[in-house]
């Protein structure tokens, strides 16, 4: 009878080291096993987010380039008008305008984030005071927009 007392106990000490043997106290879990299920996870994580990024990015992208082609029409049709009116100087000018907004809004719908990011950030090191100037004109005039988008909004309501 010791001595299968003395096996039941070796027994529950052999199993008993097997569990601390990997490190964590309990038997079947593996430490490097769970680093590399949360990296995975982790990998997945910022995988999805970018994508939802990404997407966002799309849609807001597609939405500039909207609002840009609106804008290059008027200035379109502000130039013709200024023709019709036979003010060749203004004409001259609005068109000109026009067609650098053409050309930008063509890069818009052309280029990719990265290449347009890079892009921004290039000019923006070339020509500090102009960039800086733009984004306060770009700030001004989106604030002017939302402000009448919501004032509009309110009114329909």
């Amino acid at each position: 009878m010791s001595d299968t007392h003395s096996r039941g106990s070796s027994d529950g000490r052999a199993s008993s080291e097997a569990s601390v043997g990997n490190g964590s106290g309990q038997p079947g879990i593996d430490r490097e096993e769970i680093r590399q299920q949360a990296a995975e996870v982790g990998d997945e994580l910022r995988d999805a987010a970018q994508q939802q990024a990404e997407s966002l990015l799309d849609r807001q992208k597609a939405a500039a380039v909207d609002q840009a082609e609106r804008f290059t029409t008027v200035l379109h049709k502000m130039a013709d008008e200024f023709e019709r009116q036979e003010q060749p100087y203004f004409s001259g000018c609005v068109s000109e305008l026009a067609k650098r907004s053409d050309a930008f809004t063509r890069n818009l719908r052309e280029r990719d984030l990265t290449t347009l990011l890079e892009q921004t950030r290039d000019y923006g090191r070339q020509h500090p005071a102009l960039f800086l100037g733009g984004a306060v004109a770009a700030g001004f005039m989106l604030s002017r927009f939302l402000r009448s988008s919501s004032q509009d909004d309110m009114r329909s309501h």
